[in-house]
């Protein structure tokens, strides 16, 4: 039976890079195979290079950003790349059974819920009950600014993708024991929705500790 090679963290980022920059570039290898691919995985199964946790918004579709197709990517996709206890079985299903080397929390710019955290605006019902899991990083990138508002949104963005990784580590044993043992690694990353570019992070800045220290 035919099977899809394991790849390396290192790999499986240097594809992910390597497909943005098509993206941005209007190289895209294949935008249109789809359906090959659809056949194909549903014969031999799926090995998805990473895990992704990103935005909802509709302008940040991951397999086209990163010039990927079906079955390449685990995507949990939520407004405000927030992570919760039903996000976090998703990735941790995706870490454990699916294997991925690679699990990426990717916030973007103007992004709607990072704009309400900050602004106050736009928390109508249920809504509000989602801002709760970014006004940490509405709280950080105040201290950090000393601005408060719409001022604040783009920093904001960064620390949430941060504050997301945090909650990520500090509540599952599946990925600090992944990490822990080097099959997993746990990077940040923005996507700008005007240049298409996506810059990343790298793992969070006290990355050892929350992989070590954590219970």
């Amino acid at each position: 039976m035919k099977s899809f090679p394991k790849i390396t963290q290192a790999q499986a980022l240097e594809i992910l890079r390597d497909g943005n920059a098509r993206f941005v570039a209007g190289k895209r290898d294949h935008p249109r195979e789809f359906l090959t691919r659809a056949q194909e995985t549903a014969e031999y199964g799926q090995r998805p290079i990473a895990t992704f946790l990103s935005c909802s918004d509709s302008r940040v579709p991951l397999e086209i950003i990163f010039d990927q197709t079906i079955g390449d990517l685990f995507s949990i996709r939520i407004v405000g790349n927030i992570c919760r206890d039903s996000q976090l079985g998703s990735i941790e299903f995706g870490v454990k059974y699916l294997e991925t080397p690679l699990c990426v929390v990717l916030g973007h710019t103007q992004c709607g819920a990072v704009t309400a955290a900050c602004t106050g605006q736009g928390l109508e019902e249920n809504i509000q009950s989602l801002m709760h899991s970014i006004h940490p990083a509405v709280e950080r990138a105040q201290t950090l600014t000393g601005q408060t508002g719409s001022e604040i949104i783009e920093v904001c963005c960064v620390e949430n993708v941060f504050v997301q990784i945090e909650t990520m580590l500090s509540k599952s044993s599946v990925l600090r024991d992944a990490a822990r043992q080097g099959d997993l690694t746990i990077l940040g990353a923005v996507y700008d929705i005007e240049t298409g570019l996506v810059t990343f992070l790298g793992p969070h800045p006290r990355n050892e500790w929350l992989v070590q220290a954590c219970p």
